[in-house]
């Protein structure tokens, strides 16, 4: 599976009230089979690769809940590094963009006053170095794409649990 974005996103749209879904998925990530590598905060649920299987590229998927138009659930899904990970890329994005601004500036300024210098190499490096980052990204995200497919797989396994204990206890559609 080809990902196109460093954080692929997709969306669910449940028939049932957001409260009632939100309750259910607490009860179920409870559960002594998701416990260990899932999270859930209110509104917000993560789904982790297990510990054992964790590589240095491993994703999590985050799961928002929000109320939708049609009186139902809107679930965003999104895939993204873990957070240390996570923050390093972006802390490398930053301090890349901030080398090649400032020294474009001096880089600018040196050029204006009529001289030359050594220096307008940096900016070019900096921009290489963003390139080579965003690279390294892609590359790691494909390395992981099974642990991806293997966590949309526990979101489908999920949402289908919810929605076979919704119709035990209602008379609602299914989910789709």
């Amino acid at each position: 599976m080809l990902f196109t974005s460093l954080r692929p996103t997709f969306e669910l749209h449940l028939p049932y009230p957001c409260d009632a879904v939100n309750r259910q998925v607490q009860e179920v990530l409870k559960g002594s089979e998701w416990s260990n590598h899932c999270q859930s905060f209110d509104r917000y649920s993560e789904l982790h690769v297990p510990k054992a299987e964790i590589r240095y590229w491993s994703p999590h998927l985050s799961l928002h809940l929000d109320d939708d138009d049609a009186d139902g659930t809107r679930v965003l899904g999104r895939f993204a590094p873990r957070q240390e990970v996570w923050t390093l890329v972006w802390f490398i994005y930053l301090a890349l963009t901030f080398v090649a601004f400032f020294s474009s500036i001096f880089v600018f300024s040196i050029w204006w006053l009529g001289k030359s210098s050594w220096m307008g190499v940096v900016p070019l490096l900096a921009i290489a170095g963003i390139a080579t980052l965003h690279l390294v990204s892609r590359i790691g995200q494909q390395w992981s794409s099974d642990q991806m497919i293997q966590l949309r797989a526990e979101c489908d396994l999920l949402f289908q649990q919810i929605n076979e204990d919704h119709e035990r206890f209602s008379t609602s559609k299914p989910l789709r």
